[in-house]
């Protein structure tokens, strides 16, 4: 995977993160539409689980 391209912030670096996880990120919804999960609930499991992790760094909800 590809890391930022700077260490400090700079105005591409959430696309650069996007693409960099998008292959790993596509693979794991294949793998799991593969088991039989409908691409929907995988999204929905997936967005899930990112606010999760998001809230727990933060410790906000990323809606409010």
């Amino acid at each position: 995977m590809k890391g930022p391209k700077k260490d400090e912030d700079y105005p591409e670096r959430f696309m650069d993160c996007q693409e960099a996880l998008a292959d790993g990120l596509f693979s794991l919804i294949d793998d799991a539409q593969e088991a039989g999960w409908d691409r929907i609930e995988i999204a929905r499991a997936i967005a899930s689980m990112a606010k999760g992790v998001q809230m727990g760094e933060t410790g906000t909800d990323p809606e409010e």
